[in-house]
């Protein structure tokens, strides 16, 4: 080991050091003296918290910064030469990124040759932090957290003081002008045997964050077809934004759209691979359910399934894949338009065209951009360690691997309405997007290019992310 290499792995075993004594005193908030070390990572949180901004719009625009080089590259000489320079001290980097394979990358790491136990873990995980915040001994009132919360219990309650066709059209009509109509009419159901609105909303994440996680393994795992890398995936899952963001607005019908929108995207790939009646018939019924249950996410991700499905007509010059999904979005506007029709209220296409801006100041964009990250729910959208690590995703996936393909899409087709909207539906945006994927993949990637046997690089350096963004979605979700 060099004397470079010792002195940084030194630093390494600090800072892991470090963060796991904040982890050890926030998972046993308030029983262990806190001699100021989570404050400290608190601070450090907030200090590197504007970073975030920048993040963010790499990850978000790094497929048009793409392209851009690629054209450039293309038709100047002067641009090839400047990029050559700009490139070369990262030629090794950029050559085995190009050359190397999720797969081949995932078989290096001893600590995820146990996918199913990293699914436990995370299952596990994801219904402890749902928990916390209705600890008796942090909440003893069990009071409800989350912004949405009241509005559930009194959609709930107004569903249950009626007979149920009439609970039925207020699902369609009242629930957020009858946009969350399949959550409401499952939240009803359980009610009606007697479970208290309250005590139901209160247990909801605790069921939702697990099928969050199991839903992005299944997405890696046979989407993709690693284990190891769906073991990953679903591990950073209640870490990430996922879980601190649904619990402080409420975002309950997001959460469950998420999941069917990992389901729906599982399905389509392996559609895509082996069409056949069956995946089909179960990719439509998803592409309903999520539909019925948050029509925003529906928007994005049938578009970024649109767009994919384009691609591979392009490709294979086979028109199953289009007449496929344009089959299941003509559906989708067609079910829009029946239902705003029936009960009188505002399709998908009215409710986004409010969402548009009545200025056209281009400074505006920079503005919602840092409000809505540092300032829109309490600053936890604005991670550096979450979006510092995604975004080397967006640089390294490939457009000729089917599934890397997707994802790009869906970051990509997210980006185009993020330049529009206020700084709210801005986060709105960054919630939907797949960022447990990202981050595993950016990590499978590039640690292995600063592998050695010696210190171990890839497994210490996944341990050190894994803790930091666990003490995000701790600290975030103790704060609640």
């Amino acid at each position: 080991m060099t004397q470079r290499q010792a002195v940084l792995a030194g630093l390494i075993l600090l800072i892991l050091s470090f963060q796991v004594l904040v982890l050890v005193i926030l998972a046993f908030f308030p029983y262990l003296p806190n001699p100021g070390l989570s404050n400290l990572n608190n601070d450090i949180y907030f200090l590197l918290a504007p970073l975030s901004t920048i993040f963010l719009l790499e990850l978000l625009y790094a497929w048009l910064l793409r392209i851009a080089a690629r054209e450039a590259s293309r038709y100047s000489s002067t641009v090839r030469s400047i990029a050559h320079f700009l490139s070369e001290p990262f030629a090794k980097i950029i050559s085995s990124v190009r050359t190397r394979s999720l797969s081949e990358s995932a078989r290096t790491f001893k600590i995820l040759s146990r996918p199913r136990l990293l699914l436990v873990i995370s299952l596990a995980a994801s219904v402890l932090l749902a928990f916390i915040p209705y600890r008796p001994d942090l909440n003893p009132s069990g009071i409800l957290v989350g912004v949405d919360s009241p509005t559930y219990v009194t959609w709930i309650s107004q569903m249950l003081a009626r007979p149920l066709p009439q609970a039925l059209q207020y699902s369609l009509v009242e629930g957020l002008d009858g946009s969350r109509p399949l959550l409401l009419i499952i939240l009803y159901m359980v009610a009606s045997l007697g479970v208290s609105p309250s005590q139901l909303i209160e247990y909801l994440p605790m069921l939702l964050a697990p099928l969050l996680a199991l839903s992005s393994y299944a997405f890696v795992r046979y989407g993709h077809g690693r284990a190891n890398f769906a073991g990953l995936t679903a591990l950073f899952a209640p870490f990430s934004f996922y879980l601190s963001v649904g619990l402080w607005g409420g975002y309950y019908a997001n959460m469950l759209a998420l999941v069917f929108a990992y389901l729906f995207l599982t399905l389509l790939l392996v559609f895509s691979k082996l069409p056949s009646a069956t995946k089909y018939s179960a990719m439509f019924a998803l592409s309903v359910a999520l539909f019925l249950t948050h029509p925003w996410t529906w928007v994005l991700i049938a578009t970024a399934g649109l767009v994919f499905a384009l691609s591979l007509w392009r490709e294979t010059h086979l028109t199953i894949h289009l007449k496929s999904i344009a089959g299941i979005i003509l559906a989708g506007v067609a079910l829009d338009v029946l239902k705003s029709t029936i009960f009188a209220t505002r399709t998908v296409a009215a409710d986004l065209a409010t969402k548009l801006p009545t200025s056209a100041d281009p400074s505006a964009f920079w503005v919602n951009l840092v409000d809505g990250l540092l300032y829109t729910h309490s600053g936890l959208l604005g991670s550096w360690i979450i979006l510092g690590v995604g975004l080397f995703a967006c640089f390294a996936l490939r457009f000729g691997d089917w599934f890397e393909r997707l994802v790009l899409l869906w970051v990509g087709v997210a980006s185009i309405p993020f330049l529009i909207f206020d700084s709210y539906n801005q986060t709105r945006i960054v919630y939907d997007l797949p960022i447990p994927v990202l981050m595993a993949t950016a990590l499978l990637f590039f640690l292995p290019l600063i592998g050695n046997r010696e210190v171990r690089w890839p497994g210490v350096m996944i341990v050190l992310v894994l803790v930091i963004c666990v003490n995000y979605a701790l600290q975030g979700i103790l704060l609640l």
